[in-house]
């Protein structure tokens, strides 16, 4: 599957103190439909010649994507069907919201236009707050009610702060007693410099966090979904499967998510506006941008960060790479060669695997395994939402 990011505007309702968008959350301008129709056409047009079909996901993406009028959406999604054609039952359609603007239209889109829906919410820190400065996390509570009153199936985004550390334990029962599944997203670089003083954190305290998670999730009686945490399980589990085929992250071959600026400039998710645009969607083929120079780049240094860096882990092919070659990179470190010490996914990896054979899910003896790995696989369809 390949994700494309839409930024369908940058305009937003909320003034989150820690956001990458924060200079231009008042920016009214948003994708033309016109425009779209051009990406549809350059995109279908490259996957039709594969050998087998792709998913493609489009995940929409702010600002706050819901404060576009749903009709927008409809008409979008029906140009999809147009234009995509015999691939169009491959096409699904996330959305990333702040769940603070929810009216009976915008719900019925939530129920029936969109394939999943993500929400973030930061239950403590404050951080997530309006103009005024007051936070949304009552009223983000009070439509997620709304959305379990419709049956609508959704997914959580948490961001890892200094200020929330502290509640780990209580986000996680959160999510356990709401039965949700979620993501605890480590906070992404600022848009300008300071604007994370006094809740900027550290690879190692992320690193802490998530070994915490793993922990909560085995002492619980309960099932949470959480990622990354059960991406890192399923690695282990793999790394201690007899004769499994290795997984390496091949961004040669296909990339896995491209990210669309509102004015169409292509990134992957490793270099998001950081001057590596591959070229403009509505203007170029994606054939063009995806054997362009500038692409091109961006591979050869993927490449580069996995081979310096995964070729000595142990792990390497039970995880595949990706937190390497395009995850968040301030949160590793460097050594004195210059190459990415992965300290977060790395270190998690090593602890789920010391905590397993505690556990007894493997054998520290034999270094067998006590359980089927296809259980750990099983998850349900809330946990597939927006990055």
């Amino acid at each position: 599957m390949v994700q494309f990011v839409i930024k369908t505007s940058k305009f937003c309702n909320l003034r989150c103190r820690y956001c990458y968008e924060y200079p231009e959350l008042g920016n009214r301008q948003a994708i033309l439909p016109e425009q779209l129709d051009v990406m549809y056409h350059h995109i279908a047009n490259y996957y039709q010649n594969f050998d087998q079909p792709t998913y493609i996901d489009f995940v929409w993406h702010g600002g706050e994507p819901l404060l576009q009028k749903p009709d927008f959406y409809w008409k979008t999604f029906e140009r999809q069907k147009e234009i995509f054609g015999e691939l169009a039952p491959y096409v699904k359609n996330s959305v990333q919201t702040n769940l603070t603007v929810l009216n009976p239209e915008r719900i019925n889109l939530l129920k029936y236009g969109f394939d999943s829906v993500g929400v973030s919410i930061d239950l403590f820190g404050g951080l997530r707050v309006d103009q005024s400065g007051t936070d949304s996390v009552s009223t983000v509570l009070d439509n997620l009610d709304k959305l379990r009153d419709a049956q609508i199936p959704y997914g959580c985004i948490t961001v890892l702060t200094q200020l929330n550390l502290p509640y780990l334990k209580e986000i996680y029962q959160f999510y356990e007693q709401m039965n949700v599944s979620f993501r605890l997203l480590p906070l992404f670089k600022g848009a300008f410099d300071n604007q994370h003083q006094g809740f900027e954190i550290t690879a190692q305290e992320v690193l802490k966090a998530f070994c915490q998670l793993v922990d909560f999730w085995l002492e619980s009686e309960d099932i949470v979904m959480v990622k990354p945490i059960v991406e890192h399980m399923e690695q282990i589990l793999r790394h201690y499967t007899p004769h499994a085929q290795p997984i390496f992250y091949d961004k040669r071959e296909q990339e896995s998510v491209y990210l669309v600026n509102t004015n169409g400039e292509v990134y992957s998710y490793a270099d998001a506006y950081e001057g590596l645009s591959h070229g403009n969607i509505f203007t170029t083929s994606l054939a063009e941008l995806v054997a362009g120079e500038a692409h091109q780049k961006v591979i050869e240094q993927a490449e580069s960060r996995m081979v310096a860096t995964c070729s000595q882990c142990p792990y390497f092919g039970s995880c595949s790479g990706y937190p390497v070659a395009e995850g968040s990179l301030e949160y590793n470190e460097f050594d004195e060669t210059g190459a990415i010490r992965c300290i977060v996914s790395q270190g998690t990896l090593a602890h789920i695997e010391k905590r397993f054979k505690q556990a007894g899910i493997i054998n520290p003896e034999t270094g067998e395994l006590t359980l089927d790995p296809i259980s750990f696989s099983k998850t349900p369809a809330a946990l597939d939402c927006p990055v």
